[in-house]
């Protein structure tokens, strides 16, 4: 039990700040009283719809509940119009989510930056970026774990956006990438990269083959090679990221790698926490610590993060994790 204040109110439900990590889709009861009209309180049932954690109050989320029977519960004598007219629920389109998502594929393939983007030439920097972010959020592979089947496409998709999106978000590269356009009348995503991908792949198979004769240094080399063909691609930089964080001298080139497939991809929750677990394990917890944190920004309910920075405070520079190798935190356990 807790007392708060609404930050939000609507017919729908409401916005406040909470000491506790709700789970989504959680419900819980809300008691609201009308100290102005000096009226009994009032108990509501609620859904909890999201939740994030505060970036300016530590310690506080910001939760949003949604009524189980809406309506003015607030007592405003004047409520807004639309207030009585609740947007109905409406569940989700999984087949027209898989049409867009090939749509979008197949213009990764034979269509512009700026068809992909959904966007014109003319288009600033500000568009460009705000539709990327749109796209992420619907798009990224985070968001949809509970089907694998869409998880090979929705990377290949994520690396495409993400090509685009640092293409024409840098004055530079966009005004190469807009005389190329002029001069060729097309240029596409698919056509530009497809030799780079075979060979990159190439590399990849190979250093396969090398971890499974135990030949790490060789599959370092491959994978160091597959990362320089396709240096956008945030699987080839995390892929050696990793290979190199089980050798201790190479330790500081895998930050490198890391750091750039978190750049590639800053919504990547796993690729930030195994960075901090690398910088956990070298000695560096205050390195570790803005990791954490900004995993918890992105998934407020990743339990394994909350409890390394509860670690951490607890103990500062110290930790239970000194007597288990890096790989096998990174690969046994999942960052949740």
């Amino acid at each position: 039990m807790e007392q708060r204040v609404t930050l939000e109110v609507s017919f729908q439900g409401c916005k406040y700040f909470s000491r506790y990590a709700l789970p989504t889709n959680s419900w819980l009861t809300l008691e609201i009283s009308n100290k102005q009209e000096n009226s009994a309180s009032q108990q509501f049932r609620a859904r909890v719809a999201w939740l994030s954690r505060s970036r300016t109050l530590r310690g506080l989320f910001q939760v949003g509940v949604e009524f189980e029977a809406p309506g003015n519960v607030w007592g405003l004598a004047n409520p807004p119009e639309d207030w009585r007219q609740p947007d109905v629920p409406r569940t989700p389109d999984a087949p027209a989510f898989e049409r867009e998502m090939k749509e979008l594929l197949a213009l990764a393939e034979t269509g512009t930056y700026y068809q992909l983007l959904r966007m014109t030439s003319d288009s600033p920097r500000a568009q460009v970026r705000h539709s990327y972010y749109e796209l992420m959020r619907k798009f990224h592979p985070d968001h949809h774990m509970d089907r694998a089947e869409l998880m090979p496409p929705l990377h290949k998709l994520m690396e495409a956006l993400t090509l685009a999106y640092k293409t024409l978000t840098d004055d530079t590269t966009r005004r190469k990438y807009d005389e190329h356009l002029a001069a060729s009348g097309t240029f596409t995503l698919g056509r530009h990269q497809s030799e780079l991908q075979k060979t990159a792949e190439d590399c990849m198979e190979k250093a396969r083959e090398c971890f499974k004769g135990q030949n790490s240094g060789g599959a370092i080399l491959w994978l160091r090679k597959a990362a320089e063909i396709e240096p956008n691609s945030q699987k080839y930089h995390a892929l050696l990221a990793r290979a190199l964080s089980a050798v201790a001298p190479l330790r500081h080139e895998a930050i490198e790698h890391f750091e750039k497939a978190v750049e590639i991809d800053p919504w990547n929750t796993t690729l930030r926490f195994q960075l901090a677990a690398l910088y956990e394990d070298m000695k560096l917890p205050w390195r570790a610590r803005p990791h954490y944190q900004k995993v918890l920004e992105i998934d407020a309910n990743n339990t394994k993060a909350h409890e390394r920075l509860r670690l951490l405070d607890a103990e500062p520079g110290e930790n239970d994790m000194s007597e288990q190798s890096f790989m096998d935190r990174i690969f046994r356990h999942s960052p949740k």
